[in-house]
């Protein structure tokens, strides 16, 4: 199974123009060009270790989550917007939603 998740230059520009912060998944794809583990395990509820498909099935349901919102407030953005900036939100959604259906997928 391969263990990340690549993204192309448009996917990663939107990124790097709606993250959050450095806690956001957002964050980790545009430092990388891709969604991939980390070097810190996470845990379960019960405190066991995640093996390393549920860990990168979490990463990737919180990408997803983060990447649609942000592509909603992009689009809600451009209804307001015109000319250029109004061509770029919606560019930008479009590439968001790409990241979300990418991260939906998983893998390949």
């Amino acid at each position: 199974m391969k263990h990340s998740i690549e993204f192309d230059s448009d996917e990663i520009e939107a990124a790097s123009h709606w993250y959050g912060g450095q806690g956001s998944m957002l964050y980790a794809i545009t430092s990388t060009g891709s969604l991939s583990r980390g070097t810190i395990r996470p845990r379960q509820d019960d405190g066991t270790p995640m093996t390393d498909d549920e860990w990168l099935a979490d990463l990737a349901a919180r990408l997803e989550a983060e990447a649609n919102m942000c592509a909603r407030d992009a689009s809600s953005q451009a209804k307001k917007a015109r000319g250029k900036e109004r061509a770029e939100l919606l560019n930008e959604a479009k590439a968001l939603r790409s990241i979300a259906a990418k991260a939906a997928r998983g893998p390949t």
